[in-house]
């Protein structure tokens, strides 16, 4: 019985882990990073210079 439930956890880890690379994979196809849905220095850097540039 602990092996089987060893198993599902193991394909639930995969499945989760497979789901995250291929969202990473089709974001990057789009031109965005990674972290795009984060606010990160280099989002703000950009933001400012589109804001300037107006």
């Amino acid at each position: 019985m602990g092996l089987i439930i060893n198993i599902i956890v193991i394909a639930i880890i995969l499945g989760f882990a497979g789901y995250q690379i291929f969202r990473a994979v089709k974001r990057s196809k789009q031109g965005k990073c990674a972290a795009c849905d984060y606010d990160c220095e280099a989002k703000k850097l950009l933001n400012q210079s589109k804001k300037r540039s107006l």
